[in-house]
C-alpha cells in the first residue's frame, strides 16, 4: 500500500462501493422487516442477503489493507476500536437474525407483520451499521490515524 501512490485511493473506492452494497441491501431487508413494502414478498427481500455479504467482504478486505497501511495509527485510535466494536455487535446481530429469526420470518404470510424480536433485530441492524459508517468517517479526524492527510 505504501509503495503504490494509487493503492490507498483504489482501496477507498472499493471500500465505499462495498459500503453501498452492504447498506443498500440492509436497508431493503430491514425496512421490509419493520413493516414497509408489505406487498414485497419476504423471500424476494431476503435475496438481498448475498449482496450484503459481498459488500461486507469488500469492506473487510479493504479494511485489512488500511490496517496494513498504518497499523500503529489504527491501534492507537479510539475511534477505530469503537468502529470495530460496532462491527462486532452488528455481526452478532446478523448471526442471531440468520440462525434464529430468518427461518421464522419465511413462514410469515405475505403482507403479514413480524414479531417483536425480528423488528428489534432490524432496528439494531440499521442503527449499528449507520454508527459503523459514522465511526469510519470520523477515523481520519480522530488522532490523525487514518488516511494520508
Amino acid at each position: 500500500m505504501q509503495q503504490d501512490q494509487y493503492a490507498f485511493s483504489v482501496c477507498e473506492t472499493i471500500h465505499f462501493f462495498g459500503l453501498c452494497l452492504l447498506l443498500g441491501a440492509i436497508l431493503v431487508i430491514d425496512l421490509r422487516l419493520l413493516g414497509l413494502m408489505k406487498r414485497t414478498p419476504v423471500d424476494a427481500v431476503m435475496k438481498f442477503v448475498p449482496i450484503a455479504f459481498v459488500g461486507f467482504a469488500l469492506n473487510l478486505l479493504t479494511g485489512i489493507c488500511f490496517l496494513a497501511y498504518n497499523p500503529a495509527g489504527y491501534a492507537t485510535n479510539w475511534m477505530f476500536w469503537l468502529k470495530m466494536s460496532l462491527v462486532l455487535l452488528a455481526g452478532l446481530n446478523m448471526l442471531f437474525f440468520s440462525f434464529v429469526e430468518h427461518p421464522r420470518i419465511l413462514k410469515t404470510p405475505a403482507g403479514g407483520s413480524f414479531g417483536t424480536v425480528t423488528r428489534i433485530c432490524a432496528v439494531l441492524s440499521l442503527t449499528l451499521w449507520i454508527a459503523v459508517i459514522i465511526a469510519g468517517r470520523l477515523l481520519p479526524v480522530t488522532q490523525g490515524a487514518a488516511g494520508k492527510g
